[in-house]
C-alpha cells in the first residue's frame, strides 16, 4: 500500500504544479490535492500495517531426529 501511496502524490504534486492546461468544470489543482492527501493516508497506513503484526514460529523434532516440524502463526490487530 506504500507503493500506491507514493504513486498517488506524485500524481497528485504533478496535477497540482506542473500541469498549466484549464480544463472546463474540473478544478485539476483540487484534483492534485486530493489524489496528494488520499496517497499521504494510504501511504501512513502502509507504514502501519505491517508493524502491528505478530509472528510467531515454532520448531519441534521429531522423536526420531530426522524431521522437523513448523508451525507458523500470524495474527494482526
Amino acid at each position: 500500500m506504500t507503493a500506491i501511496g507514493l504513486v498517488l502524490i506524485a500524481i497528485g504534486a504533478v496535477l497540482k504544479y506542473a500541469v498549466t492546461v484549464e480544463a472546463n468544470g474540473v478544478d485539476l489543482d483540487i484534483i492534485g490535492l486530493i489524489l496528494m492527501a488520499v496517497g499521504a493516508v494510504g501511504f501512513l497506513l502502509g507504514l502501519f500495517d505491517g508493524s502491528f503484526r505478530k509472528t510467531r514460529v515454532e520448531r519441534h523434532v521429531s522423536e526420531d531426529g530426522r524431521h522437523v516440524i513448523e508451525e507458523n502463526e500470524s495474527s494482526g490487530l
